[in-house]
């Protein structure tokens, strides 16, 4: 029997993959996530997004709905999305300028400086213009990305106000601190 055979192919995964442990992903996300578990399962040998997929795809058909998330489910849903941009290897500078531009508008509403409207029409430009620029790997865990966040500016342009807006930007910072957690890069 050819090695290749004996050991799972070359696909995705290939080589040893019947010798990596499979992780009970449904013990690790929901309601309260084990962030320790999320990071150790994210540190071992081959990411495992294929566990974190299902997760991350509830989320993304929640996204239109994220104003109603309560807090604790804003956390839940952070964690998640985090730990499967983390298993697609997002580095925090393809994401730069929307994080930069989300940290200014934040300051915007916080001083009470108008109408964010703009703002919003302007990140969700960059973040496709930062997708279709995008190539190889990257451009999945961009793609990603830009899947969980461009309906929620979409709602927000609907409704952009403050306190709406902050609840975008709470879910944003999370998102970053916990692929910072879980050994994304810069």
């Amino acid at each position: 029997m050819a090695y290749h055979q004996k050991h799972g192919g070359y696909g995705r995964g290939g080589y040893g993959r019947q010798d990596r442990p499979q992780v009970d992903a449904s013990r690790l996300f929901g309601e309260s996530p084990d962030v320790v578990g999320i990071k150790k399962m994210l540190e071992g040998k081959g990411k495992q997004w294929e566990a974190i997929q299902p997760y991350f795809d509830n989320v993304v058909r929640e996204a239109k709905n994220f104003l109603e998330w309560s807090p604790n489910k804003r956390l839940a849903n952070a964690v998640t999305v985090a730990a499967y941009l983390t298993s697609q290897g997002l580095k925090t500078n393809q994401v730069r300028k929307i994080l930069d531009m989300a940290r200014t508008t934040e300051l915007k509403v916080k001083r009470g400086e108008g109408d964010i409207k703009d703002d919003l029409v302007k990140m969700r430009y960059l973040l496709a213009y930062t997708v279709g620029k995008a190539t190889g790997q990257s451009k999945y865990s961009l793609d990603a990305f830009h899947r969980i966040l461009d309906p929620m500016l979409e709602v927000l342009m609907g409704s952009p106000k403050k306190e709406n807006f902050e609840k975008f930007y709470d879910f944003l910072q999370a998102v970053v601190a916990y692929h910072k957690f879980f050994g994304g890069g810069d």
